[in-house]
């Protein structure tokens, strides 16, 4: 008998649009002059994923259907030298996760097994987000009710019908509010972690998706996780776990099954926060992209979903950066930890 993990639920944000771009060279003003230009034109940004890496730039953007004309068009506009598409969609995202290896890698084991390929992926404090193509969506629902045990129901059919009319009400309450200097319930900051990068796509996520589960029998947490658009066949996926010891644990670098693995030299700090108004996604990643480039700040990567904002930093930045998004922010508090790896 297969032992399921359980969980709380899932949810899915149909009616999209996912719009992955990518831009080679370095060009650090770009990423703020792409959100703030989405930000003038009122278009909600539910979903972000942003890395910094190997001189190129790459984001996943998804927006609503019906902003996906308007955006396109400011791209073209404004940005010539940009690489992009665009393709229908929808949002899928399970929680809680825990920071647990265990889940995302079960998601990648079931949907490798499925053949279902994720377009876009990103973990917030509260959820794990996967961007499908909107076809994709009934059939991912049935395989995650296999390893999966939900509490609010039991089948997918039991599931549908707790979603009628909620998709309407999302809608009707994003986006209803702007604040002047948006208000972060905190600003919490996780140090003493390393960044890793590999190679995503169809042919190995499976794989990918059992080593994940193999971290979490080390006891190790999943501290970030997002992908992003690359210039080959597939993604990048990037994600942090807890830097000391953490060759002792999982000599993670060393798993020749899932390619090549590269990671930091430094050590890198993560900052998460979000508040009241964050689910109006227009505007919020461009105050915060602006108060970095004038500050200086080195985003290596970033993510946005679920009204949350996480990113990655070089810890020696960590100073700047809280001062940098207090300007642009509303912080009451902040939050400094360590986390460390299991002894």
């Amino acid at each position: 008998m297969t032992t399921q993990t359980r969980v709380g639920g899932f949810k899915v944000l149909r009616d999209v649009v996912w719009i992955p771009l990518s831009k080679s060279g370095e060009d650090k003003g770009f990423p703020a002059e792409f959100c703030h230009s989405m930000a003038e034109q009122g278009i909600n940004l539910p979903f972000i994923t942003y890395t910094n890496h190997d001189k190129s730039i790459g984001f996943n953007v998804v927006v609503d259907a019906s902003n996906s004309s308007k955006a396109s068009s400011l791209v073209e506009r404004n940005f010539c030298e940009v690489s992009y598409h665009t393709a229908k969609a929808a949002i899928l995202s399970i929680f809680p996760h825990n920071s647990n290896p265990e889940i995302i890698g079960t998601i990648f084991e079931v949907f490798g097994r499925a053949g279902l390929d994720p377009k876009a992926l990103a973990h917030s404090n509260s959820a794990v987000s996967v961007v499908l193509p909107e076809d994709d969506i009934a059939k991912a629902t049935r395989a995650l009710f296999v390893p999966f045990s939900f509490s609010a129901y039991r089948t997918p059919e039991d599931w549908k019908l707790t979603q009628k009319n909620k998709e309407k009400l999302y809608r009707e309450v994003v986006a209803s509010y702007q604040e002047r200097k948006p208000k972060v319930y905190a600003l919490e900051w996780l140090d003493g972690q390393e960044l890793f990068e590999l190679r995503l796509d169809a042919n190995n996520l499976g794989t990918v998706g059992t080593h994940f589960k193999t971290l979490s029998r080390s006891r190790l947490t999943l501290t970030f996780l997002s992908t992003c658009p690359s210039t080959k066949k597939g993604s990048n996926l990037f994600f942090c776990l807890p830097r000391s010891g953490i060759y002792e644990h999982t000599q993670i670098t060393g798993e020749s099954s899932l390619g090549n693995i590269t990671h930091s030299p430094s050590p890198v700090s993560i900052f998460s926060m979000n508040g009241p108004h964050f689910g109006d996604r227009y505007g919020i990643v461009s105050e915060l992209l602006t108060a970095f480039n004038i500050y200086h700040i080195e985003l290596l990567a970033l993510s946005c979903t679920v009204a949350s904002i996480t990113g990655i930093l070089p810890t020696d930045q960590v100073q700047p950066a809280t001062e940098a998004i207090r300007t642009r922010f509303d912080v009451p508090s902040v939050i400094r930890r360590n986390c460390q790896p299991p002894q």
